[in-house]
């Protein structure tokens, strides 16, 4: 699948090199009668893919995404694709932290995610919490095409690093963007560029004394986000919300409690 500039979606990424993408994941889901069933899933290191659930018992699929190497190295390139057809419902859930590794020469992880809801369709795409080392450098476009009808909530979280090794907030650089449109029209675009060292993130208006945030998109029909406690293990968080979207921004003392505020805001 080529790299030139183009991702698996065929969506452009400026100052992308012409090349083969070093780690690929491609899943697409469709309903079949009463179901909802994987009918492709391709998969290259760093990911693995495990076997489907329908654990949930109302037709839903749910699918764990894990990594089978140390972490995303510098050079990587990834091209992520998860569709889901007509009236399909899908959940991807990453099992444990992605690492993202050391750049001294500032060569960055490139990122190509694209995320595809066809009509009545329904996705939840939950990655790990991403973990970036010191002089880390990653670029990451998310694109997101939701179909008349169709729902999907994206759900992201950031550490501040290797805390356990004294490194916080040392990654050199994090960019992190996601466009969304519904029924063929933007809703919503977010440019996040995350520089430590020119602005850090404990500054006012950022990040503030929480170590860990989260990012909860919900785009399309169909959302109506459940009421959560007040401040639940030191958690804060605000939400905003426009045409076909609804965007919450959610801060917290540990990973484990802004994703189970994601859960319960979800619920």
């Amino acid at each position: 699948m080529p790299f030139s500039g183009i991702g698996c979606a065929g969506h452009r990424i400026a100052g992308v090199d012409t090349c083969e993408p070093t780690g690929e994941l491609r899943i697409r889901a469709e309903r079949v009668g009463r179901r909802t069933v994987v009918v492709d899933a391709c998969r290259t290191a760093p990911f693995h893919v495990g076997l489907p659930s329908h654990r949930a018992g109302d037709g839903s699929a749910e699918l764990i995404v894990q990594g089978v190497g140390p972490g995303y190295l510098p050079g990587d390139r990834l091209a992520i694709d998860i569709s889901v057809g007509e009236g399909a419902s899908l959940a991807v859930r990453g099992q444990g932290a992605t690492k993202l590794y050391p750049s001294p020469q500032g060569v960055p992880v490139v990122a190509n995610v694209a995320l595809t809801v066809e009509r009545g369709g329904w996705l939840a795409y939950l990655p790990g919490e991403l973990i970036p080392f010191r002089q880390s450098v990653l670029e990451q476009v998310t694109h997101i095409d939701v179909g008349v009808g169709g729902s999907l909530a994206l759900g992201e979280i950031l550490t501040p690093g290797r805390t356990a090794m004294g490194e916080i907030h040392q990654f050199t650089r994090l960019r992190l963007d996601v466009r969304a449109r519904y029924n063929g029209r933007p809703c919503l675009i977010e440019r996040a560029r995350l520089e430590p060292a020119w602005r850090p993130l404990t500054s006012i208006g950022r990040h503030g004394e929480y170590p860990i945030a989260g990012t909860l998109y919900l785009i399309g029909d169909g959302w109506t986000l459940s009421p959560a406690p007040t401040n639940p293990d030191g958690m804060t968080w605000a939400s905003a919300k426009g045409d076909d979207y609804t965007f919450v921004r959610l801060l917290g003392p540990t990973v484990q409690a802004v994703s189970g505020a994601m859960r319960t805001l979800l619920a």
